[in-house]
């Protein structure tokens, strides 16, 4: 079960400090515990624009 715990953590622990730069809110890491959930979230971050990316166009 300590292994579960922690094979968890391991995935929620870095989309609940690299969400917020996405502009998704870091409570949305919890979804990362279930495999489609952190396919999902990388499909948001890999394609979606960043949080300070936004505005800006398309300047190359």
């Amino acid at each position: 079960m300590v292994w579960v715990i922690l094979f968890m953590a391991a995935f929620v622990v870095p989309f609940w400090k690299l969400l917020p730069g996405y502009g998704i809110a870091s409570p949305w890491a919890l979804v990362a515990i279930f495999p489609l959930g952190a396919l999902a979230l990388l499909y948001l971050m890999a394609f979606g624009p960043r949080a300070d990316d936004r505005g800006k166009g398309d300047q190359g």
